[in-house]
């Protein structure tokens, strides 16, 4: 809890000092606060309630960034309301526009920097997409379809990168294009907002895009029986995410004592063979571990849990269906 405040109060100072927008000091305090009190629940909850701590994280950073950021409702303090568009797309719009804004950052601190320390936590811990798809019915996994199955996901990366491309380059479609500000100024009513806000593209951007992912999610669980089919099949974000994850310092680990019971394999939403890691006396390197912590909550011996060192996944473990 403590290090989670202090990186990211850190961060918040930093950016606000470097580019002078207060801007950055309470996006970063956000989202820091919002991780500090989850993780500080964590310890105090018991083991059957644990999961209250992840649950609440979901919910407020992905919340904030779905609504405060995406829609842009966290500008009300500046008098304005202004969407920006948290997807991959928005993402490729801004870089190439050479625009440092909200959905840059997210990409860079989240998705490429941060899972070369934390992993795939932001799966875990603050997706808006997981949060939803987390509490469709279907939680226990059946395993994995064939692995060629996950190649889908950088299908998409690639086709989503390549249509923002063509409009920027062909069609000279710029993250001007797409962006547009609601000026509340003595106009603070939802009637005025909703009107203005229809006509911003880039609202219209993270709402398509979000529509098609959650009804990917949906379909994808209910075929599947599988709440998490969407991030081990269609997610593009994951091309970013398993480049660091390869590297990260935060895994799960096995002290002495596991009996092999395969408990929290059958549990994990990902799939991942995690008595085989502990057989060979690795952490789970897998890249496909979200550290959910369910396997450390469900295991009957206590003997898993985080751990912080150098190492570098290079094998995934994986159960597939009907296994």
């Amino acid at each position: 809890m403590v290090i989670s405040l202090v990186l990211f109060y850190s961060i918040a100072v930093g950016f606000w000092l470097l580019f002078h927008q207060i801007f950055y000091l309470y996006n970063f305090a956000i989202i820091g606060t919002s991780i500090g009190v989850s993780l500080g629940l964590w310890p105090i909850l018991p083991r059957n309630k644990k999961h209250i701590a992840r649950k609440l994280c979901q919910v407020l950073v992905g919340g904030y960034m779905f609504i405060g950021l995406g829609l842009g409702f966290v500008y009300i303090g500046f008098g304005v309301i202004r969407p920006e568009n948290m997807q991959i797309e928005g993402f490729w719009f801004l870089l190439l526009g050479g625009v440092f804004a909200a959905s840059v950052m997210h990409y860079t601190i989240a998705k490429l920097a941060g899972p070369f320390l934390f992993g795939r936590t932001w799966c875990g811990w603050a997706c808006w997409t997981a949060v939803i798809l987390d509490v469709l019915p279907w939680h226990k996994s059946p395993g994995r379809l064939h692995p060629r199955w996950g190649f889908a996901r950088y299908v998409i990366f690639l086709l989503s990168a390549g249509l923002v491309f063509l409009l920027v380059y062909a069609g000279h479609y710029t993250a001007r294009s797409t962006a547009g500000i609601i000026d509340l100024t003595g106009k603070i009513h939802l009637d005025f907002v909703y009107k203005n806000l229809f006509f911003i593209p880039e609202f219209w951007w993270f709402a398509a895009g979000n529509l098609v992912y959650y009804l990917a999610g949906f379909v994808l669980a209910a075929v599947l029986k599988d709440n998490r089919a969407f991030c081990k099949y269609v997610c593009p974000i994951t091309a970013f995410l398993k480049i660091g994850a390869h590297f990260a310092i935060l895994r799960i680990m096995a002290s002495e004592g596991c009996t092999g019971c395969g408990k929290c394999e059958s549990l994990c939403p990902m799939d991942v063979r995690i008595t085989e890691y502990v057989r060979t006396g690795t952490r789970v390197t897998s890249t496909e571990c979200i550290l959910c912590m369910t396997c450390v909550n469900s295991c009957p011996r206590k003997v898993l849990a985080p751990s912080f060192r150098l190492d570098m996944g290079t094998r995934e473990r994986l159960r597939e269906m009907g296994e």
